[in-house]
């Protein structure tokens, strides 16, 4: 189910047009403790604790350094706000799994908080309580799509 409220975990409504790849990284990795941010992201991270994922959401959005970095990578494309009259998930949205204090969560920008998959280790082993959820995600999509991608952040 969707939490609109998890103590501690980082996560952002997606304000920004074509920033879900941006996004869902900045999702997992700001929920890593034993990543290094490095100084703007780290003060980012702490100036930006306790918001609710709407004004997170915003605040990633004039994050100068984000955007720079976002913009170096993308198609050329005016980094925009989004627009939420007509929104829909496109066969190329990015969503993070973090564990989280012993929980599973699914992080996708497009939805109204995390979402709570469950119980799972908090070591090496949480992959094994997401594969059936990411299983589950290909299945509802398996019989007009062929076209996945997986990407991990790892050590």
């Amino acid at each position: 189910p969707i939490q609109h409220h998890v103590d501690g975990l980082f996560f952002a409504k997606q304000i920004i047009t074509n920033a879900c790849a941006t996004q869902a990284l900045l999702s997992i990795i700001m929920n890593c403790p034993d990543i290094e941010l490095g100084p703007e992201l780290q003060t980012f991270r702490e100036f930006t604790q306790g918001f609710d994922p709407e004004t997170l959401g915003l605040a990633l959005s004039n994050q100068e350094t984000v955007r720079t970095v976002h913009n170096s990578f993308s198609r050329q494309e005016a980094f925009t706000m989004e627009d939420t009259s007509n929104e829909k998930q496109d066969a190329f949205h990015f969503i993070g799994y973090v564990p989280f204090k012993g929980r599973l969560y699914e992080l996708d920008g497009l939805q109204a908080g995390p979402i709570d998959h469950g119980p799972c280790s908090t070591d090496g082993a949480w992959m094994e309580a997401v594969v059936p959820v990411i299983q589950q995600r290909i299945q509802k999509y398996a019989s007009s799509e062929i076209r996945f991608n997986l990407m991990a952040v790892v050590e």
